[in-house]
């Protein structure tokens, strides 16, 4: 399909795998990202288990993804990302029906694992690989827009709730495995390489147009080059750092429920409340993410997650947890799309999956930390206001360390 002398009538195929892109996400978001910790206290209640114990699966989740990660983007370039995508659905359905017949420890972790090699290659990153490789110039707009489903994801967490407060935990699981088969397959069977591969271009702009109307050229290194560079290694860091807050987010609802709040109230707060403001912070990542500079609307992402987890450990009323929607879902959604933009406009689209995948890998040694030492922490205080407190200071590192970062291009 030539496009260099025919303009274009039908809906560019990128968008549809931004569509199916932020289905995916807005499934895999709802039932475990956010959601799975409306399953942690039933589990708990059941096994009897400590809370750090417990959070051993979450855990098992960052640290699996970052040994496997690097895997994912290999896998994307020799087989693609529907292949690639498929393989993951069909794991993490296995994982949530595999979770929901839990009877020892020994399997709740080995379950965990499965899920976690299925989300590792079947949502996120091979979703935002696919979307970075369509686009260049809407680059923060298209990636703002698939994240979009993990905003989107947030308001399942009050239905899963419901599910195992009607049907107990197991079957809920099995219900979600299920889900992951009907809704998760079809979507994989959209995504597809690069443009190029298809006769399209990024952004469905012609190279000849770019240089006719001086559009900014993109840049391109390898992932030997990126690992030499002093860029790679503050970003991941600072990334890691940020991304404490956000691995913990297995313990918010627990955590409320100890603060006096029903579980269906802290289902509420973090699957509606905190995923109003999460959503808008999406929407607006989309808007300027491609006018202002990203590095800035990350500091300020990282700022707002901070006050946001600050607030949340001296929360006692509703009206104090409003302030806590109000930050930590901004940074929340402003953060993910923006880092995820910022990963391509400093280091390229040619080895984009494996770049993101290396410093996830990187940063996943601080997310691995964070929801181990916040249960950790509970069993220790009795409470979750100290180790959030503890956190949210911790992880304040990240504002300073973003304004460190210079692009590849800027350095001689």
């Amino acid at each position: 399909m030539n496009q260099e002398n025919k303009k274009p009538t039908n809906i560019f195929y990128g968008w549809w795998i931004v569509i199916s892109g932020t289905i995916v996400n807005a499934l895999a978001t709802g039932t475990y990202w956010h959601g799975f910790g409306a399953f942690f206290d039933p589990i708990v209640d059941e096994f009897k288990w400590s809370r750090a114990l417990t959070s051993i699966a979450p855990a098992l989740q960052r640290s699996e993804g970052a040994a496997f990660g690097p895997f994912v983007g290999i896998a994307i370039d020799k087989f693609g990302p529907r292949n690639v995508m498929l393989f993951g659905i069909i794991l993490c359905g296995l994982g949530f029906i595999a979770l929901a017949h839990t009877n020892s420890l020994l399997w709740f972790f080995v379950a965990s694992s499965i899920l976690t090699l299925g989300l590792t290659f079947g949502t996120f990153l091979v979703v935002s690989t696919a979307v970075a490789n369509w686009f260049v110039q809407k680059r923060a707009l298209a990636l703002s827009a698939a994240s979009t489903g993990s905003g989107f994801g947030g308001f399942l967490v009050p239905l899963v709730v419901l599910l195992i407060s009607t049907y107990g935990w197991r079957e809920s699981l099995e219900y979600i495995g299920i889900s992951f088969f009907i809704i998760g397959i079809p979507c994989s069977l959209v995504m597809r390489s690069k443009p190029e591969d298809y006769g399209m271009y990024p952004d469905n702009i012609n190279p000849k147009i770019q240089k006719e109307k001086n559009i900014k050229k993109e840049v391109d290194y390898g992932t030997k080059e990126a690992l030499k560079s002093p860029t790679f290694w503050t970003f991941a860091t600072v990334v890691g750092i940020s991304q404490m807050m956000m691995s913990s987010n297995v313990h918010l609802i627990p955590a409320l429920s100890s603060f006096g709040f029903s579980r269906e109230v802290a289902g509420l707060i973090i699957g509606i409340g905190v995923n109003i403001t999460n959503f808008g912070g999406r929407i607006l990542s989309g808007i300027y993410g491609d006018k202002l500079n990203k590095k800035y609307i990350l500091t300020f992402a990282f700022f707002c997650q901070s006050v946001g987890l600050i607030i949340f450990s001296f929360s006692r009323t509703i009206f104090q947890l409003i302030f806590f929607m109000f930050f930590w879902g901004l940074g929340f959604g402003l953060s993910v799309p923006t880092r995820l933009a910022i990963t391509g406009d400093y280091f390229g689209r040619k080895n984009y999956g494996t770049i993101l995948s290396l410093i996830m890998t990187v940063s996943a040694i601080y997310s691995v930390l964070a929801p181990v030492a916040v249960g950790w922490g509970y069993d220790v205080f009795g409470n979750y206001r100290q180790p959030f407190l503890i956190l949210a200071l911790v992880s304040s590192v990240s504002v300073p360390g973003m304004l460190l970062i210079k692009p590849m291009e800027e350095k001689n």
